[in-house]
């Protein structure tokens, strides 16, 4: 499929509709995906928080405390991720946007 930078002649208006329409789908669903891995990195790092020494559940930091780290620390892979390709698709339609005026 060839994307819109490979034309030779400027899209028309039908065209150029098609891929806002697209982008802004694109942007919609990586929005919410940023959201929700912003949520739950935070919630993840919060969990933490009573397990670390000086809190009444620092007895089970073994147990539970260093696995919650963990999940923090993968949280905030997907939390990376999503933002970027969230970046990314808002990148995209405004490069289009100012390519067309």
């Amino acid at each position: 499929m060839p994307t819109i930078f490979d034309s030779e002649s400027p899209l028309s208006k039908q065209e150029m509709l098609e891929v806002r329409q697209h982008a802004k789908e694109h942007i919609g669903l990586w929005r919410g995906r940023s959201i929700y891995s912003t949520v739950a990195l935070l919630l993840s790092c919060a969990s933490v928080y009573p397990f670390l020494e000086g809190h009444p559940l620092h007895q089970y930091w073994e147990s539970f405390g260093k696995y919650l780290v963990l999940l923090s620390m993968a949280m905030l892979v997907v939390f990376i991720l999503c933002t970027g390709f969230f970046y990314s698709a808002w990148q995209a339609l405004r490069d289009v946007e100012k390519g067309q005026r």
